[in-house]
């Protein structure tokens, strides 16, 4: 049996939000070394993103073993050629590859973003 839609963006999910809470650590990190004048309402804004998306990232990950999906990033010279994040996972017996160019993460990765601040702006409001 194939993965399911729904499996497939988990999945995709998993990949992606961990690159996102290092994108917002930096940010974090960056704030507090500068000389922002609202620099400690930009550190609440990031640390309620970085909570919101470490929620869902655990949520998804406890998912993932209830279905018993296994995965594993591929780090190779090949991979890092073609600009490429790959993963590969095991779900019902079945092997199979995520892959996604460079260009592609940050598109995915961007419109994530807009999601999670729209989230966390309704929950402040």
């Amino acid at each position: 049996m194939i993965s399911t839609p729904e499996e497939l963006v988990m999945i995709k999910d998993c990949c992606l939000l961990p690159m996102m809470l290092d994108v917002v650590e930096k940010q974090k990190q960056g704030m507090q070394e500068s000389d922002e004048m609202m620099k400690s309402l930009y550190l609440i804004a990031l640390e309620k993103l970085q909570n919101t998306i470490h929620a869902d990232l655990a949520d998804i990950r406890k998912q993932l073993r209830a279905m018993d999906i296994k995965m594993w990033k591929v780090d190779s010279a090949e991979v890092r050629e073609k600009s490429a994040f790959k993963y590969e996972y095991v779900n019902k017996g079945y092997r199979g590859v995520f892959e996604m160019l460079r260009s592609l993460v940050r598109a995915e990765i961007s419109k994530k973003f807009g999601q999670y601040i729209a989230i966390v702006f309704n929950n402040i409001m």
